[in-house]
């Protein structure tokens, strides 16, 4: 029956005076179903709960905010400011991971929320399962069983998380793969639950940015593509860069794509020909190499100066 039907197409299905009135009044009832469906499917929670015991939580690790995040589909009703106090968040703090937010919203819009793994709990009290929602976990390129216990969740051990996954091997991990790891309460998440939201190293780097947004108001940028390297030699706390067109003691912009950061460095000097090749467009300080998290000698980067 159901190959049939794929073979009709939806005019001739409701035109057709040879195909029953029943089945045409079936076939429709099941497109609305579906439509409502989808429609709830992008919302989380509805105009009274931020979350319902029906929603499941899939958690993500975000390497650019070194948080592990959820995407929450803000409901009809549900407004920006409440989320955020929802998830013991201020309205910046949801700024900082949603920048587009900050211009406007509208319900459907999707809000990445930090959730703090301590608060996820590997077993409800079976007399309490109505308070809790159920919480996955999609593993990241690279992520091993051993460290989204270790270093993620903050377990002692696999234990909990074999016994929520029966059959999950350990060695066969692979990326987006999906996996329950526990329940979290429905009524929130406390203020102090929540740790520092904005990136150490860019909250560190402050300082610089707020000097370049000073002295670039109202000037022509020059933007590069291309690779950069770093050195071991130089103070390994300071925002330095060697640079070949930028003028010493002038500010550069740095994106790495990767990890999605933007740090400010100052030019201390240009590149040596003698030891970079031409395709090296920067070379950075100890620091940015790990406010950028890289391991490689050379990776690429966007770059701004003036």
């Amino acid at each position: 029956m159901l190959n049939a039907l794929s073979d009709v197409s939806c005019h001739r299905l409701f035109t057709d005076p040879n195909i029953p009135a029943l089945l045409k009044r079936v076939v429709f009832t099941l497109l609305l179903l579906g439509l409502g469906f989808c429609a709830r499917a992008q919302q989380t929670g509805d105009s009274l709960y931020f979350l319902l015991p029906n929603d499941t939580m899939l958690l993500y690790n975000d390497v650019a905010s070194g948080q592990v995040l959820f995407d929450h589909y803000l409901a009809n009703g549900q407004t920006l400011f409440g989320a955020a106090k929802f998830y013991g968040l201020s309205l910046e703090d949801v700024y900082h991971l949603n920048p587009k937010l900050r211009a406007k919203y509208e319900s459907g819009d999707k809000v990445r929320v930090p959730i703090p793994t301590k608060l996820v709990r590997p077993l409800p009290a079976p007399d309490s399962l109505a308070w809790f929602v159920p919480v996955k976990y999609r593993m990241s390129k690279g992520e091993t069983l051993f460290g989204l216990t270790r270093r993620t969740l903050k377990r002692d051990n696999e234990s909990s998380l074999m016994a929520l996954n029966p059959g999950l091997n350990p060695q066969a991990m692979t990326a987006r793969q999906v996996i329950i790891i526990g329940y979290l309460k429905l009524d929130g998440i406390p203020e102090q639950a929540q740790g520092e939201i904005e990136d150490p190293y860019v909250r560190r780097n402050r300082g610089l940015r707020n000097l370049w947004e000073a002295r670039t108001k109202g000037k022509k940028m020059i933007s590069e593509n291309g690779k950069a390297a770093w050195t071991r030699k130089g103070d390994a706390n300071k925002w330095m860069a060697l640079h070949r067109t930028a003028p010493v003691n002038s500010i550069i912009e740095i994106e790495d794509p990767r990890s999605r950061k933007i740090i400010y460095a100052r030019v201390v000097a240009p590149i040596p020909d003698q030891i970079y090749p031409r395709d090296v467009i920067v070379v950075v300080s100890p620091l940015l190499v790990k406010a950028f998290g890289v391991r490689d000698k050379q990776f690429y980067v966007r770059t701004r100066h003036f």
